[in-house]
């Protein structure tokens, strides 16, 4: 599946799962229409996240949307559509766009010129740096009282799941300043495996790094591909999140972490790259590269899902969905071929080490002076009702009109708000009507991956979309609620002054050495001068700068 496929699969997760049911979180909201009592004036009702205005309320917000072959029926728009119709339905506020254009790039252009001219929409969303720069500008509204008294328990369940990992990054001085996205998490790369070469071998899944190499040693030895096997793919940035053929799983193993910012045994601040875990790490997959267990090419290779469609490699490092891409496409090339993901290697404690992700990359904030905040947090409720379908008047919105139909991105705000589990909760939920033989509970959505996992019980392989679900949606998404994963925490994701000017100094410096060690350019103890230089080229100074950032 292309990569525009797979982001869109990644979005379509997070629009569309239904709440979990019995989550103490996740109560599902009335959908009754409250009234306020009748004044003059639009009322806000303190403390009801429903509270309807007796007179309208107007909201002008900002948006980016690609009109490109939006095909809404009877003359709706994306400012004018049932969608919005269905908030001014709810609780009075008319929604309407202060402007709007086609891309992202054009929106933060957009959002930067109207900040630059304090010429600012009532509510838009906007990323972390302007974010900081409307907080010191005084542009926006603090939220602390209308998130307080308004957000309902849905909304306000998904933030606390974070444990103030979200919330806590628009806050500034005790004070809410903006309402965060969330991002979908569980995205770190797992092992997925050619289980017909495993079978054919009479080899066992792997539990630890010395059994995965053993793995990839004989594949590579008895050639289970037949055409000269590669024991296993790799990339030049060597590891990352959602980066396919990253190393993660491997540095994982040995307790090593790729570029996060984490606390060491005494508290203190440290950039994992640095570290000697990273060392003994670098040193382990120089190793694996000499002994020809990594693909001699990884560092130039230009495109290594070439090696899965050629079924040249036997295990690939990859998120729960590669079954997407690039896993397809060894199947069109040998249709007996039978992958399955595995969590290894594991440390020496059981546990599967993956580093951490972002959990927010964008912020809804209202500008200075808009008199009724909490309509944005009362807005955010009701979209999030339809959204995920609370409330029953929202389910036959464009329900006949293909590629409309729980189109989130024609909701007021673009805003991604879910658990971080998403990924298993889908997948619980799935499962549960799969047993059952009954998906009528399920939305559109997950009806579609029903009927593909079913699909492809009845012929498999014969349909490689349905096999892809199936695969994705059953067997990597379900590793995902293992409690073998430890998620390494990193304690920063912004940026500060220092890096503005050094950041990509440094990041030159740590790839270039570590791809040296690992294919044998530079000794292993060169690491000891990389740490050296790092600090000494600023790494120290952002390390204080991160520091005083976290103390604010």
């Amino acid at each position: 599946m292309p990569k525009k496929r797979v982001a869109l699969a990644l979005i379509l997760l997070m629009v569309f799962v239904s709440a979990c049911s019995g989550t103490k979180n996740e109560a599902t909201p009335s959908s009754t229409e409250k009234k306020s009592p009748s004044s003059d004036s639009p009322i806000t009702a303190k403390g009801d996240p429903y509270g309807k205005y007796d007179q309208s309320v107007s909201l002008k917000i900002a948006k980016a949307y690609n009109t490109k072959d939006l095909n809404l029926p009877n003359g709706d728009t994306v400012e004018n559509n049932e969608y919005i119709r269905y908030v001014e339905k709810k609780l009075n506020v008319k929604v309407t766009e202060a402007w709007q254009v086609e891309t992202s790039d054009a929106y933060n252009q957009k959002i930067g010129v109207s900040i630059a001219g304090r010429d600012l929409p009532d509510a838009f969303i906007v990323n972390e740096q302007q974010l900081k720069q409307l907080v010191a500008a005084d542009l926006i509204e603090d939220l602390t009282d209308a998130y307080k008294n308004n957000a309902n328990d849905y909304i306000r369940g998904l933030y606390d799941s974070y444990d103030n990992r979200v919330l806590g990054r628009a806050t500034f001085n005790g004070k809410l300043m903006a309402l965060p996205s969330t991002q979908i998490g569980q995205q770190f790369n797992i092992v997925w495996i050619r289980q017909d070469w495993l079978d054919t071998l009479g080899l066992k899944p792997p539990q630890t790094l010395d059994d995965l190499v053993n793995i990839a040693k004989t594949f590579i030895d008895k050639d289970a591909s037949g055409k000269g096997t590669v024991g296993m793919t790799g990339i030049p940035q060597l590891a990352g999140w959602n980066a396919v053929h990253g190393f993660d799983p491997i540095l994982g193993a040995l307790n090593a972490y790729k570029s996060q910012w984490i606390k060491d045994a005494s508290g203190n601040i440290v950039y994992s790259s640095t570290l000697p875990e990273m060392k003994t790490a670098l040193g382990k997959l120089h190793d694996l590269y000499a002994q020809g267990i990594i693909d001699k090419e990884f560092a130039v290779r230009k495109d290594p899902n070439e090696l899965v469609a050629n079924n040249k490699v036997g295990i690939v490092f990859g998120p729960w969905w590669i079954p997407y891409s690039p896993l397809p496409d060894s199947l069109k090339n040998d249709p007996k071929a039978e992958w399955k993901p595995f969590l290894a290697p594991l440390d020496e404690n059981g546990k599967f080490n993956v580093p951490d992700q972002d959990p927010t990359g964008s912020f809804l904030v209202v500008r200075k002076g808009y008199e009724h905040p909490e309509a944005v947090v009362r807005v955010l409720n009701v979209e999030y009702d339809g959204i995920r379908q609370f409330d029953p008047e929202a389910k036959d919105i464009y329900k006949d009109v293909p590629g409309i139909a729980g189109n989130w991105a024609l909701w007021p705000f673009t805003l991604q708000v879910g658990p971080e589990d998403t990924v298993y909760q889908t997948h619980l939920e799935l499962k549960k009507a799969i047993d059952a033989k009954e998906p009528s509970s399920l939305n559109a959505e997950l009806k579609l991956y029903y009927d593909d996992y079913m699909k492809n019980q009845e012929n498999p392989k014969k349909d490689l979309n349905a096999w892809s679900n199936a695969m994705s949606r059953m067997d990597g998404s379900a590793l995902m609620g293992s409690d073998k994963i430890n998620v390494k925490r990193n304690v920063f994701f912004g940026k500060t002054k220092t890096m503005g000017t050094k950041w990509a100094v440094l990041q030159k410096l740590e790839s270039e050495t570590f791809l040296k060690i690992i294919m044998g350019d530079a000794p292993l103890d060169s690491f000891d001068s990389f740490v050296t230089q790092w600090n000494n080229l600023g790494g120290k100074q952002i390390i204080e700068e991160i520091g005083q950032e976290l103390n604010k």
